[in-house]
């Protein structure tokens, strides 16, 4: 088994002897012990010419080696290499506009493809603001294959007053979706939403309530173009929704698309809180023809 050049090596102590691996790494490293064990997931901790096991017990003398890799302190990667749309910019709020397809965050802090690793490139100082880590100066999510409006603050107070506008609901949220069939018309729906496996799933009881606003635009060939203003902020509330009522998003199969064009054709046109606003025109939406 072949592996790369270690960063630095650890050698345990009487103190360590008797403990168990992720125990005393994460003391060590002085990380989250969820960390510690996607470090030894991702084979970054070897013991005894082997990649470690998290359950393993320490003896006296142990040569612990751990590859290269970022620790939380430093905050994700900032890639100036990737592309950043800036919509709107005032009293430390950013509105930048997000590619389908582009993560809104890392998962893990060796990771550079999201829209948080080009933020932190031209705001550096946003590292530490709001939930930090993974999220550094992210204001709300979008999924990946969502484009458009999606919200960041580079100063404390504004992510905080940002943060408080969504969750108590001021904080005006407009979509536009390209679905399956004639949807017409407008309506508001409050549903009961809750995660089912990799799913969100409409329920009678237990899930969290979700308030969404639809209105036909268009109708095109077998799609309808539709609106929608979300009123709560719940994980996949609009792909959810729209399945629901037997109009799946274009091109989203998770939840009942039969087309695969590479994304699913969502995009946030449209994000106000008080005297800011940003929009992002739906090109891809608009323009979308079906194929085959």
């Amino acid at each position: 088994m072949t592996r790369g050049p270690a960063q630095f090596a650890i050698v345990t102590a009487a103190n360590g002897a008797g403990e168990r691996l992720d125990v005393f790494l994460a003391r060590e490293l002085d990380l989250p012990r969820h960390y510690v064990h996607r470090l030894l997931e991702r084979e970054r901790v070897w013991l005894g010419g082997r990649p470690a096991s998290k359950g393993t017990l320490l003896d006296v003398g142990n040569r612990l080696e751990i590859l290269p890799f970022r620790h939380p302190s430093e905050g994700p990667h900032a890639a100036p290499e990737l592309p950043l749309s800036v919509l709107a910019e005032e009293r430390g709020l950013v509105a930048v506009d997000k590619p389908a397809g582009m993560p809104t965050h890392p998962l893990d802090f060796d990771e550079r493809t999201s829209v948080v690793n080009a933020f932190l490139a031209r705001y550096p100082d946003a590292v530490g603001i709001g939930d930090g880590g993974l999220h550094a100066g992210l204001v709300h999510r979008l999924d990946t294959d969502t484009s458009g409006v999606l919200l960041f603050a580079n100063e404390p107070r504004a992510w905080r007053e940002a943060r408080e506008a969504f969750r108590s609901g001021r904080a005006e949220k407009h979509y536009l979706a390209r679905v399956h069939g004639a949807l017409r018309g407008e309506r508001e729906l409050v549903l009961q939403l809750a995660q089912r496996g990799d799913h969100v799933r409409v329920v009678e009881r237990g899930g969290r309530p979700a308030r969404t606003r639809l209105g036909a635009v268009q109708r095109d060939g077998e799609t309808s173009i539709v609106a929608i203003e979300l009123l709560t902020g719940v994980r996949h509330q609009i792909r959810a929704t729209l399945a629901h009522l037997g109009h799946a998003i274009v091109g989203d199969q998770r939840y009942g698309s039969p087309v695969d064009c590479g994304r699913h054709l969502l995009h946030a046109t449209r994000l106000r809180i008080g005297k800011f606003e940003a929009s992002s025109p739906p090109v891809e939406i608009t323009q979308w023809v079906a194929t085959g």
